[in-house]
């Protein structure tokens, strides 16, 4: 997973993962990610992180409707994984 720049975002990256400071949450997603996914999806995810790229991320929320994180985009189907705490359905977002 890399962290985003302005440039990022014009990339062919498929997945976003909205995420912030001080978010038990985010953390695990994160973990998840790197452990019982093994980092698979790596290469498939860029993260916006709130406070270090503020202006990326008021405009991810906006267009999605997010209004919490963590948050996985698909910017391909144009859809939005809210519920993130379940392996499961992680899982099954980013291989639909």
């Amino acid at each position: 997973m890399t962290e985003t720049t302005s440039a990022n975002l014009t990339d062919q990256t498929r997945f976003v993962l909205l995420t912030q400071d001080n978010c038990p949450n985010c953390e695990r997603l994160k973990l998840m990610l790197a452990r019982p996914l093994k980092g698979q999806f790596d290469s498939q995810i860029v993260t916006v992180h709130r406070e270090q790229n503020a202006t990326e991320f008021g405009a991810l929320t906006e267009q999605y409707g997010v209004q919490s994180t963590p948050a996985l985009i698909d910017r391909e189907r144009g859809e939005v994984l809210r519920n993130t705490g379940g392996l499961g359905e992680v899982k099954n977002f980013l291989t639909a």
